[in-house]
């Protein structure tokens, strides 16, 4: 299954147009508000939904949640590659329908990775197991970015970029009906027992009466949303604006210079996951290594947007590809600490409940940065990011229960199974 784990990683990671959707947009003539607006709306709509399709998936299957996942993504990426310019109702399906596969997903998948842990026995490997999973995700990505550039240099063209990321969708598609029964989820194995079964509403107040779950989750939120806002979407204006002061053209080595940077920071992320676990042993416990991350991102999108006033643009580049390690260092250590605090039978919901919180927050900034980079300055898109960085340094995160180094060194060096 760990196989079968790290594969979906790689299929859903294989989006060859995603470094330069925000590029392929501003050459369609859009501007950074409007594109904000319309990738915001993408976020509203997937945060309306993916609660209820987390209970849903909890409820009925996860395996069902995921294979229309990746087939709502193919869908949206055939239909971005036949847009052109003044195609709105195209690009409104087009994110629509990509909103819909973002519901679809999340949580449900690292929902299915701790019930496998589970059901063996080896909870204490959730760090270890998510850094792999992620590892592979992030190689993925770097690799598809870099095909991406090579393709657009090669090419000119945008569609192609969408076309290969929609064959990967499918075949993301194929695998998640590969998955075996048993991981659809507790609910489903739990048919006809006496568990009660709650309601959406009271699911809801349950999580977030507990205090814990509430505090790893708005802080993971704010962590989360504003370094994908960083490292996916304005991290591609600011290349822009470096190839643009070294006279390179987008359609030539200009693409070839999104792809290496994409693919950058993309291993960096990929040491990052695969550090994840001697990160949590370093820092003493999982709360210590959460703070210092947290931190570490906040020093960093102040850097980027000082560095980006300045106009120097690739040293704003280099603190973004960090930014990576420090996100994909903190994701398992997070999840792990997130899986202590969740009720089990409930992960997909709660984990649909933290990317919810995340999705609203980007669906908020998006737009305001794009008006404030329209408006002032690509610099003054990254000031609402730091600030509300800032802002998450005051959430309070409770001490481990116990501390982490026993568990982790009861891993030891082993590789997973499969």
């Amino acid at each position: 299954m760990i196989v079968r784990f790290c594969l979906y990683g790689v299929l859903k990671n294989l989006r060859f147009a995603d470094p330069f959707l925000v590029l392929f947009l501003l050459d369609l003539g859009y501007s950074l508000t409007a594109i904000g607006s319309a990738l915001g709306a993408q976020h509203l709509m997937t945060s309306t939904l993916e609660v209820p399709l987390g209970v849903a998936a909890d409820r009925f299957g996860r395996r069902k949640s995921l294979a229309g996942c990746f087939l709502a993504y193919a869908a949206a990426f055939f239909t971005y590659a036949g847009l052109g310019k003044d195609q709105y109702l195209g690009l409104a399906l087009a994110l629509a329908t990509f909103g819909l596969g973002e519901a679809l997903r999340t949580g449900s998948h690292k929902a299915i990775i701790l019930d496998y842990l589970d059901g063996r026995g080896e909870s204490h490997r959730t760090t270890e197991l998510i850094g792999l999973t992620r590892s592979y995700s992030r190689l993925a990505s770097g690799a598809a970015a870099l095909g991406g550039g090579v393709m657009l240099y090669s090419t000119h063209s945008y569609p192609l970029l969408f076309q290969a990321s929609a064959l990967a969708a499918l075949g993301g598609f194929i695998l998640m009906l590969s998955y075996p029964a048993a991981l659809e989820g507790e609910q489903q194995r739990d048919q006809g027992s006496a568990l009660p079964r709650l309601s959406f509403g009271q699911r809801v107040r349950q999580l977030t009466r507990d205090r814990q779950v509430l505090h790893l989750g708005l802080q993971s939120t704010l962590f989360e949303s504003q370094l994908k806002l960083v490292r996916k979407v304005y991290i591609q204006p600011l290349i822009k604006q470096a190839l643009a002061g070294a006279g390179l053209p987008l359609m030539g080595l200009g693409a070839i210079a999104v792809g290496a940077v994409e693919l950058t920071q993309d291993i960096i992320g990929f040491s990052g996951a695969r550090l994840a676990v001697g990160f949590e042993r370093r820092s003493g416990n999982r709360t210590r290594a959460l703070t210092l991350a947290y931190r570490g991102a906040l020093v960093g999108v102040v850097g980027i947007c000082a560095l980006s006033h300045f106009e120097l643009a690739w040293l704003g580049i280099a603190l973004a590809v960090l930014l990576s390690l420090m996100q994909n260092a903190r994701r398992p250590v997070f999840v792990a600490s997130f899986n202590e605090a969740m009720d089990k039978p409930q992960r997909a919901t709660t984990l649909s409940l933290e990317s919810l919180a995340r999705t609203v927050t980007l669906a908020v900034v998006l737009p305001l940065a794009g008006w404030l980079g329209d408006s002032f300055g690509l610099w003054a898109a990254f000031v609402p990011m730091a600030l509300l960085l800032l802002g998450g340094l005051a959430i309070p995160i409770a001490p481990d229960s116990a501390p982490q180094d026993a568990a982790i060194s009861a891993m030891g060096p082993s590789a997973p199974g499969s």
